[in-house]
């Protein structure tokens, strides 16, 4: 019989890849994925360079970019400012909640970057 062993590299490449659904206090229930590398360049080129330099602004955000569907409807990444706050108006404060928690309870190991992000 073969034995499978799984490293914890292979696992945390594993949760990576994982979606997760969360849902906020209006009951709808947010696709979370970690966002790939080239995705986070992207959304800090859509800001546009005065609120990229801003931390503040950057560190909120960055948790958009794990919402991958709102209620079954697939979410594209934003790549303008436009589309950065037409997501924000869409997730709202209780959607942007549940995306922090989200985050921190299922991809804590993932990417303790973002979440601490999320957080300031």
């Amino acid at each position: 019989m073969t034995k499978v062993t799984i490293t914890p590299s292979q696992e945390i490449v594993a949760k990576a890849a994982t979606e997760v659904d969360v849902t906020d206090e209006r009951g709808r229930t947010l696709t979370l994925k970690k966002p790939g590398l080239l995705a986070q360049f992207r959304i800090t080129e859509a800001m546009g360079p005065e609120a990229a330099e801003n931390n503040a602004y950057r560190a909120m955000c960055m948790p958009l970019l794990w919402v991958v569907a709102i209620d079954g409807d697939r979410v594209n990444p934003p790549s303008t400012k436009a589309e950065i706050e037409a997501l924000i108006q869409r997730v709202e404060e209780d959607g942007f909640v549940a995306i922090q928690e989200g985050i921190g309870k299922h991809f804590s190991g993932v990417s303790q970057q973002s979440v601490e992000s999320a957080k300031n």
